[in-house]
């Protein structure tokens, strides 16, 4: 589960933290920290958080993946790292919660939804322009030629069109965060709900795992079926074949999994996968894990590439924070 490297020697009373991220020490064998570095105790309200178990003070999301484990802390998502370490003539653990690369935060979107905004507002008013004289060429010939050429106009304004309704949804998600208690919602029925709507021949390669959680998660129904239709929808594109299943399972209370087992995503992709227009689609713009994320951050929740092995498979995981009455369990 976690990445652990060989064991680093140091002075006694030496410590060690050689990162800004939030970093404890933690002493083998007890669990519990016996020093954190200023980024840990700050995000900690300030409070030392010595003598504490880590699963005290930061939420812990088990069996994400097998190169991966996401944690939560001080409103932020972080995927943790930790090494064995010799520290005051005892074995220790260094764990490290690492800031996520590739992933936009709030000022890049804001910066890219006012640049959106712009777009749509110049790009749409000649489109409808060439649409309504088309329409009226249309309306007035009849020579099948034109009718022809016509029609490849009107085809290629109504694409257009449509990736200006996506722009416009991409643009109009706020960036506020949510009152959590105000909402709660059932991801089992919104997962059945979305699977229904596929086509019987689709559904069929659809596994659901049971969940052995069944706590309602905080966050508004409406945008945790946006946000998992996002993740279907590009598990069902990437793993079309009758031999490339698509499980969705809940691996803890407060997680929702997304894996298939198809055509896993390009490096150079996955490295920028949440910034909106990195896709290897043609037609398509790229931003539909974008907006999920964007969803998912309103919820203080965020989405992680899991796994990506072409010899296992392509995993989402959609985690949200804990509840206030779930505590993240020890994996230390």
């Amino acid at each position: 589960m976690f990445q652990i490297n060989n064991a680093i020697g140091n002075s006694v009373g030496m410590i060690p933290f050689n990162s800004a991220d939030p970093t404890f020490i933690i002493k083998m064998g007890s669990k519990k920290i016996c020093e954190a570095n200023d980024a840990a105790i700050a995000g900690h309200a300030n409070q030392n958080p010595i003598g504490k178990e880590l699963r005290e003070v930061a939420h812990i999301v088990p069996n994400a993946g097998p190169n991966i484990t996401p944690v939560y802390f001080d409103e932020e998502w972080f995927t943790l790292k930790q090494e064995t370490l010799l520290w005051d003539g005892s074995q220790h653990l260094k764990v490290r919660l690492e800031r996520r690369e590739g992933v936009p935060d709030f000022e890049v979107m804001q910066s890219l939804k006012n640049m959106i905004g712009f777009l749509l507002h110049r790009v749409r008013s000649p489109l409808t322009g060439i649409q309504g004289y088309a329409e009226l060429i249309e309306d007035n010939s009849d020579i099948e030629e034109s009718q022809k050429y016509l029609n490849k106009i009107t085809d290629g304004v109504d694409e257009l069109f449509e990736l200006l309704a996506d722009l416009d949804d991409l643009e109009k998600i706020s960036l506020d965060r949510i009152d959590l208690n105000n909402f709660s919602a059932d991801p089992a029925k919104i997962i059945s709900d979305i699977i229904s709507e596929y086509p019987a021949e689709i559904q069929k390669n659809i596994i659901i795992e049971e969940a052995e959680h069944s706590i309602p998660l905080q966050c508004n129904s409406g945008d945790m079926r946006r946000i998992l239709s996002f993740l279907i929808e590009n598990a069902v594109e990437y793993a079309p074949a009758d031999e490339q299943p698509i499980t969705i399972s809940q691996p803890s209370p407060n997680s929702i999994k997304i894996s298939h087992t198809g055509n896993p995503i390009p490096e150079s992709i996955s490295k920028q996968l949440f910034y909106p227009f990195v896709t290897t689609k043609a037609r398509k713009l790229g931003i539909g894990l974008t907006m999920a994320l964007l969803y998912a951050k309103r919820y203080y929740g965020s989405i992680f590439l899991t796994d990506n092995n072409p010899f296992r498979e392509t995993s989402f995981l959609f985690c949200l924070p804990p509840s206030e009455d779930y505590q993240s369990p020890s994996l230390l």
